[in-house]
């Protein structure tokens, strides 16, 4: 007897537990919904307790997408960047073969005893960074001073920069190599890509002059004569101003400024 009222006892010991629980439980989600009612409003209020489930989903989605992002800023911080830096400290190198050193076969392919790599190998490693974009101009226009014109075409098409100066310098550098392939015709279509991609005192004037220059070997010398116009008359302070104009007087009077080979009279 003593044995089953002890057990009554904790029976009921736990009820009252479990019903004072619930009784907290009920105030605290009470109090809670109320706050909810005052921040959100009683249309708010009524469309998140007819809509509690969906709710809370989004809220959860909400906070996935804040910790996902947070999550990229750490692997940018501890990732990424250390990367950039070992890229950017492997192009420095191949830089200094190519453009302090002139070495462009070293510049391109990296040293026969593997020191350093060459923009070839960086440009393929750290594709999509930084450092891999800029090595894949500097491969280009490596090519193109080593005199490989295919390349230098194939691999300055692939460079994809908005930059105002080498984005331009990149379409320039490609008609360069055309020109040097005597496709000329394909050197203008480049040249003007140049000239009217970003209006500057800086590249604008020298990629019309060369654009000029096509159009004279190919004969359009009205063509001509309005591209060193337009340098001379829209850019006087540039250093083509003045043979600008030389040029375009001398086309005026029937003699063409270059022969059918690109060299000066």
């Amino acid at each position: 007897m003593a044995e089953e009222k002890n057990k009554e006892q904790i029976k009921s010991t736990v009820e009252s537990a479990e019903k004072t629980s619930n009784s907290e439980v009920e105030n605290q989600e009470n109090i809670t919904e109320n706050k909810l009612e005052l921040v959100l409003g009683e249309k708010g209020y009524e469309y998140f307790i007819n809509n509690k489930k969906k709710v809370t989903t989004y809220s959860i989605a909400v906070l996935s997408v804040i910790l996902i992002f947070i999550g990229f800023k750490v692997y940018d911080k501890m990732v990424v960047e250390p990367k950039e830096e070992e890229a950017l400290e492997k192009l420095w190198q191949a830089e200094s073969k190519a453009f302090d050193q002139e070495d462009w076969e070293s510049a391109i392919n990296g040293d026969s005893l593997g020191f350093f790599k060459g923009f070839k190998q960086i440009s393929k490693k750290y594709s999509g960074q930084k450092a891999g974009i800029i090595a894949q101009y500097n491969l280009g226009i490596s090519y193109l001073n080593d005199k490989n014109y295919e390349n230098a075409i194939i691999e300055l098409k692939k460079v994809n920069i908005n930059d105002e100066l080498i984005g331009t310098i990149t379409q320039g550098a490609i008609g360069d190599a055309y020109l040097q392939l005597g496709a000329v015709s394909d050197a203008l279509v480049y040249y003007q890509k140049a000239y009217q991609r970003k209006d500057n005192e800086l590249t604008t004037p020298i990629y019309l002059m060369k654009a000029a220059l096509c159009l004279e070997i190919e004969e359009n010398y009205p063509e001509a004569i309005k591209l060193y116009e337009n340098v001379y008359k829209n850019y006087p302070s540039s250093k083509d101003a003045v043979k600008a104009e030389k040029y375009a007087e001398s086309l005026k009077l029937g003699n063409p400024v270059y022969k059918f080979d690109g060299n000066p009279n």
